[in-house]
């Protein structure tokens, strides 16, 4: 293990699931990952954490508590353009599970299509984490994947002197923000970074993941409260661009682990109305993903 790269915490084990599903039939954890053994998949050598090992197999309890039917594996930095964890899993259950990859700048047009004949549907930029794609990188991918009706997944952190609004209105594809874009909580729901989110999601090219809210703000008492008032803005502008995911097993935390059973991560979603629970746990999703 590289000693700049702290090992992660384990996920924690589902002791006493619930005697009922608790989200609908046909939902979709849009962003999970998986990493197998080092000596199978081999790490980076500049990564900033060193995941525990865990495959698609410790994940199945998580699906099983929750009621989660679909999954998207997302390709987690520490693996840079070496997708093979990722698409080893994606055979295992091709009609449930899709993938977002990270491929090098020039990557062919033969790569992409068989990428996607194993069920990728998106690629990953990543701007928190060392080695990610550039956002020039973005520009020439994009015009590349539209024919593959993939997106392009942002990781990136909205605050001022940033502005998502030239990369997303020139984007040809949908973009998808991560973890809500790790806004901080505080930020005016007008105006400003989150303001500019909204108009964007109005707009409809820009997708938002309700997700990792431990990433944003300290758990109190009553959950992530601080966040509700950001969740409730995003979905009452557009229900339509919103997906749920549980980011399990939850990388990059080195002191506490969320219970994946705890009803904070879902941000209060279970407790929508039926349609609107259905279209961001389900159909949102399946059109994104191309699920059938």
């Amino acid at each position: 293990m590289s000693a700049d790269a702290p090992l992660c915490l384990p996920p924690r084990p589902i002791t006493t699931p619930p005697a009922e599903r608790v989200l609908p039939n046909g939902a979709c954890d849009t962003h999970m990952h998986v990493f197998g053994p080092p000596e199978r998949y081999p790490l980076v050598a500049g990564r900033n954490y060193t995941p525990q090992p865990v495959m698609f197999d410790a994940y199945r309890p998580v699906m099983a508590a929750l009621g989660i039917d679909r999954a998207v594996l997302v390709q987690p930095s520490v693996y840079g353009t070496d997708n093979s964890a990722l698409l080893d899993t994606l055979r295992r259950d091709p009609a449930q599970l899709r993938g977002v990859v990270v491929v090098a700048p020039e990557v062919s047009d033969a790569e992409l299509a068989r990428l996607h004949g194993l069920g990728v549907r998106g690629i990953r930029v990543n701007r928190r984490n060392p080695g990610g794609l550039s956002l020039e990188d973005l520009a020439r991918l994009a015009a590349r994947i539209g024919a593959f009706g993939w997106h392009i997944q942002l990781q990136a952190v909205i605050r001022e002197g940033f502005s998502l609004a030239p990369i997303v209105r020139a984007c040809p594809v949908p973009v998808v923000l991560d973890h809500m874009g790790f806004l901080t909580p505080g930020l005016p729901l007008a105006g400003g970074p989150f303001g500019e989110v909204l108009e964007l999601v109005a707009e409809g090219n820009l997708w938002v993941k309700l997700s990792a809210p431990y990433r944003l703000c300290r758990r109190e008492p009553d959950g992530y409260a601080a966040l509700a008032p950001y969740v409730a803005a995003l979905i009452a502008c557009r229900s339509d661009r919103m997906l749920w995911a549980s980011d399990w097993p939850h990388t990059e935390l080195f002191e506490a682990m969320p219970e994946d059973l705890d009803p904070a991560l879902l941000l209060g979603l279970d407790r929508a109305d039926p349609d609107t629970r259905r279209r961001i746990f389900v159909g949102n999703p399946a059109a994104l993903y191309s699920f059938d």
